[in-house]
């Protein structure tokens, strides 16, 4: 039989389960979402049904990344609401796929793991499986694994495996809905220019569920558990000189800015008053990591309109032993996210929101449109044990 999988929340559980109404069945599973957005998410989700198969000794089939089909095939149903028009075509597609699929591999009958689903309505995909299955002469298997508290087995069955638990469907449509709706930004949608696996984002769940694998695959023990977590995204950063855009690097946790023509006042200070001033130096051991003394000074801008704090790239490169040439080859390969909120502990404090920017050089009037968003967030984390 072939089971199409949509995520491994919902397949683990209904493999599981038609393991025992089918004992003496065969399963295939095949993997065709282009649904899911964006691909990093994609990816995650395909990752952890690997692993999930593996677990139940399931060969598992990967279906390509067709999202330029998929978008083709709802559109003008993009505003549709969840369960809706656009969720019966997106059916329709990955059923039909299945079906050809069990076709090339001389499968008679086929079926869904989106049936476990208590975000899918289980009546039209029987229908709309039936129609499919009658078209390709197949049978849709219909099973009903969510009675009798089949849902809430699914998901103790999820957490006790460990598994991946996405928190939206998979389109970018019924995403940007739920996320309007619990009035909050997508992160899903945002990605560093850097690239960097910020906190929240999507790269950042692959990694943590990498080293649940590699953690596995060596045979230690670890805990996948989920933090609550303040995040912060950069949604526009623009600095001016004289009505003319300059390059900058905005650090973490700059709160949203909007001042023009302010007069920044520039000063000298030594490392060893900026750790002192934040007691650094008391509570931890960063000395060593920085390559000036701490009787070096750096030139540090200080804005006393809006608190803007302003600091030189030939600086930020002494302090912390980098080589930028320009402040865009920043922009392109940032430092480290942990080394970053330590700049601004450093300069500010670790629980400033002051905008800190990094320039080219030294100016004495700029213009800053700084757009930032702070939101809580819960965040998965595998740690490994002793």
């Amino acid at each position: 039989m072939l089971v199409h999988i949509c995520c491994s929340v919902d397949s683990h559980y209904f493999l599981s389960e038609l393991q025992k109404v089918y004992p003496k069945e065969s399963f295939v599973g095949f993997f065709y979402n282009p649904n899911i957005h964006p691909k990093a998410e994609h990816d995650l989700r395909l990752s952890d049904v690997r692993r999930s198969c593996k677990i139940l000794k399931i060969p598992l089939i990967e279906g390509d990344y067709e999202l330029e089909n998929w978008f083709y095939s709802v559109r003008g149903r993009e505003d549709e609401p969840e369960k809706g028009a656009r969720c019966n075509i997106c059916f329709d597609v990955r059923l039909e796929k299945s079906a050809q699929i069990a076709k090339l591999l001389g499968e008679r009958t086929f079926t869904t793991t989106l049936l476990s689903s208590p975000m899918k309505e289980q009546e039209t995909l029987y229908q709309q499986g039936d129609a499919i299955a009658q078209r390709n002469g197949l049978d849709f298997i219909k099973i009903n694994v969510r009675k009798n508290g089949g849902v809430q087995k699914q998901n103790e069955l999820a957490k006790r495996d460990n598994l991946y638990r996405q928190n939206y469907c998979g389109c970018q449509f019924a995403l940007s809905k739920q996320r309007t709706k619990q009035n909050r930004l997508s992160l899903e949608m945002i990605s560093e220019l850097g690239g960097r696996a910020l906190p929240g984002s999507i790269e950042e769940r692959q990694n943590f569920f990498a080293l649940r694998n590699t953690l596995e695959s060596a045979g230690k023990s670890y805990m996948l558990t989920q933090k609550k977590l303040r995040v912060w995204r950069l949604l526009q950063g623009k600095v001016s000189y004289n009505e003319k855009v300059i390059y900058s690097y905005i650090l973490a946790h700059s709160d949203s800015r909007a001042t023009k023509n302010m007069t920044i006042i520039w000063g000298n200070v030594t490392l060893e008053s900026l750790l002192d001033s934040h007691h650094i130096m008391a509570q931890n051991n960063f000395k060593n990591m920085f390559t000036i003394t701490p009787k070096a000074a750096i030139w540090i801008g200080f804005s006393k309109k809006d608190d803007s704090v302003f600091l030189c790239l030939k600086d930020f490169n002494a302090l912390l032993n980098t080589h930028y040439e320009q402040v865009l080859d920043l922009l392109y390969n940032p430092i480290d996210y942990e080394l970053e909120l330590f700049v601004r502990s450093l300069l500010c404090g670790s629980e400033s929101i002051n905008p800190i920017i990094i320039v080219d050089e030294i100016s004495e009037n700029l213009t800053i449109d700084i757009k930032s968003v702070f939101q809580d967030e819960r965040l998965f984390q595998t740690i490994a044990l002793l």
